[in-house]
C-alpha cells in the first residue's frame, strides 16, 4: 500500500513539473508576442526608443524560452526540416531588422519587420 502510494505521489509530481514548464515555454512565447504587438504600437506613434525597448524585451524572451527548451541545430539546414529552428532565426532576423529601421527613423518598415516577427513566432508555436 505505501509503495503503491508513493509511486502515485512520484507520478504526480513529475506530470505537475511537465505541465509546469510547458506552462514557462508558453508564458515566454505569449510575453514575446506581447513585447512585439507593443513594438508594433510604437512604430505607429513613431516611437523609436520605444520600438527599440520592446524588441530587445521579447529577444530576451525568446532566448529564455530557447534555453529552457532547447533544440538542435542542424549541421547542414535542409529547408522545411526543422520548422522550429527555421522560424525561431526568421524572427530573429526580422527582430533585428525592426531595430535597424527604428534606429533609422524608418517606422513603416520598423512596424513591418516587428509584424513578420510576431507572423514568424506564431508559426514556430504551431510547428513541430
Amino acid at each position: 500500500m505505501k509503495k503503491s502510494f508513493s509511486c502515485l505521489l512520484i507520478a504526480f509530481a513529475f506530470l505537475a513539473g511537465c505541465s509546469t514548464m510547458d506552462y514557462a515555454a508558453d508564458e515566454h512565447e505569449s510575453k514575446a508576442l506581447q513585447e512585439l504587438t507593443l513594438a508594433v504600437r510604437s512604430a505607429e506613434n513613431e516611437d523609436a526608443g520605444g520600438i527599440i525597448a520592446h524588441t530587445e524585451k521579447a529577444k530576451k524572451h525568446l532566448i529564455e524560452e530557447n534555453r529552457e527548451h532547447p533544440y538542435t541545430q542542424p549541421f547542414i539546414s535542409i529547408y522545411g526540416q526543422f520548422p522550429k529552428a527555421e522560424h525561431d532565426v526568421e524572427t530573429f532576423e526580422e527582430m533585428d531588422k525592426a531595430i535597424g529601421e527604428a534606429k533609422k527613423r524608418n517606422f513603416t518598415r520598423a512596424a513591418e519587420a516587428a509584424r513578420r516577427a510576431s507572423v514568424h513566432l506564431k508559426q514556430k508555436a504551431r510547428s513541430k
